[in-house]
């Protein structure tokens, strides 16, 4: 009883600071832009928090730690490329994301090919992105059921009323200062329960001695054609995904964006091996385990319960925190790309309003779903996510972006519709073994130089335009 309020105590005093940072930062609300994109105020290590408060989430905590137990170091795909896509952000693409002084990614694309291809793109995105927004409430949901026993729908609740404490009121500032205290609690705990894990099993040579190379020590255990198109779908959703846009817009110049990102790959990187050590441990010493509470069983048997209690709190966090990220980017889409579009005399305050709504609507759909059999099927779809919105945005915006020759309206039109609709067909359909990733990229990447060449040589009916970097 004394180790649960332990353990209790120590998970109350986790949320209520993340509370206490969504109460202060709504005093920073001045208008619509402050919600979004912070006034296009932030700094470095803002931008870093908003978009490792919103990319490290259960999955790379717990899911690491759970998928290294099953089958070793293959777990650190998910950080890895995530710290990939974080740092090819920064090198490549976020000054010149920057610079477009836009707010969304689809109004990125609708610079370069007009405003029929900016609602398609929110409506792919913004499914693809609830599919990501609902695995993370899914992966709450046994950590707190966990430590304090209660129905699912109880813990459901919980997880929708901390996401709205934390975001609703303060928006992008809530994100990025919520993701700075995920990156002290998170980055260290994890790197304290690495080296414990790493010391008990005997060093590296340990692990070496106990764990053969195939399959717990190789990162191609899969296969390598699948594990290199895991990784690549994190590698190109961090480009593509609004909350990361999102958190590169509100940097407070060119300069703080591309910083910011390159910070946020470095945070990144360390925490799926950290998360793999913990996985091998518990493998190693407690092999009966249900694979799921690798990482909150090492809390509560290492570390006293309080400690225990900060920590774990910081692993729900993660949860929370890319929770609210990704429900903030779906309601940005949702209320600048879809319901401006209809409402174009809308004022700022109407703005704010419909976001704050949206965000609760789409919040407490993600908590009904996770606890229904809706969620469960479509669950099943979850690999959809990260490919869907890929093969929506890639390839259009790195033409727009770098391509300076002519561009039409027709082969924007044709990739953002070519690109997901395929992907969708293959995960669903299955018609052989290559990655949906790879035939979805391959599909926009056609249909936008075919429609392109076709339109150009149509002539000015067909809508030519010019590149962004024109």
């Amino acid at each position: 009883m004394s180790n649960t309020i332990g353990l209790v105590i120590g998970i109350l005093i986790t949320f209520l600071v993340m509370g206490g940072v969504g109460v202060y930062t709504a005093r920073k609300i001045k208008n619509s832009e402050d919600f979004t994109i912070a006034g296009k105020k932030a700094s470095p290590i803002m931008v870093a928090g908003t978009i490792v408060g919103s990319c490290v989430g259960s999955g790379g905590t717990v899911g690491t730690a759970q998928t290294a137990f099953r089958m070793g170091l293959v777990g650190w795909w998910q950080t890895l490329g995530l710290s990939i896509g974080c740092l090819i952000l920064g090198v490549c693409l976020a000054q010149a994301v920057y610079k477009t002084q836009v707010e969304t990614g689809p109004q990125l694309l609708e610079k370069t090919y007009g405003s029929k291809v900016r609602p398609i793109t929110a409506i792919f995105s913004s499914i693809a992105i609830f599919l990501s927004i609902l695995s993370q409430t899914k992966g709450f949901l046994p950590l707190l059921t966990s430590m304090i026993p209660m129905p699912l729908y109880w813990a459901a609740t919980v997880c929708v009323v901390l996401v709205l404490v934390f975001v609703l009121f303060g928006g992008i500032f809530a994100t990025s200062l919520g993701g700075l205290v995920k990156i002290f609690l998170i980055l260290g705990s994890l790197l304290i329960s690495g080296v414990i894990a790493v010391t008990a099993m005997g060093g590296f040579s340990g692990m070496r001695a106990t764990f053969e190379f195939d399959p717990w020590l190789n990162l191609f255990s899969r296969g390598v054609s699948k594990d290199i198109a895991i990784g690549l779908g994190f590698v190109l959703g961090v480009l593509v995904t609004q909350v990361y846009i999102q958190a590169v817009l509100s940097a407070r110049d060119a300069k703080a964006a591309r910083n910011g990102a390159i910070l946020a790959a470095i945070f990144t990187c360390p925490v799926g091996l950290f998360g793999v050590a913990v996985g091998l441990y518990m493998r190693q010493y407690f092999p009966d385990i249900d694979a799921s509470q690798a990482f909150p069983m090492f809390m509560i048997n290492t570390f006293p319960s309080v400690i225990a209690g900060v920590f774990i709190g910081g692993l729900m966090l993660a949860a929370l925190g890319s929770n609210a990220g990704l429900c903030f980017g779906v309601s940005t889409m949702i209320s600048r790309d879809l319901y401006k579009s209809v409402r174009k005399d809308a004022g700022d305050k109407e703005m704010l309003n419909v976001l704050r709504f949206l965000i609760i609507v789409v919040t407490i759909l993600s908590g009904v779903f996770a606890v229904t059999k809706a969620g469960e099927l479509i669950q099943t779809f979850i690999f959809l996510s990260y490919g869907m919105r890929t093969c929506v945005f890639l390839v259009p915006m790195l033409f727009a972006m770098f391509y300076k020759g002519r561009l039409t309206k027709a082969a924007g039109m044709a990739s953002v519709l070519a690109g997901p609709l395929v992907n969708i067909y293959w995960n669903l359909a299955k018609p052989n073994d290559i990655d949906p990733i790879y035939v979805g990229l391959a599909a926009s990447f056609l249909a936008f130089i075919i429609a392109n060449e076709v339109a150009k040589r149509m002539g000015p009916a067909a809508g030519g335009v010019s590149s962004l970097n024109s």
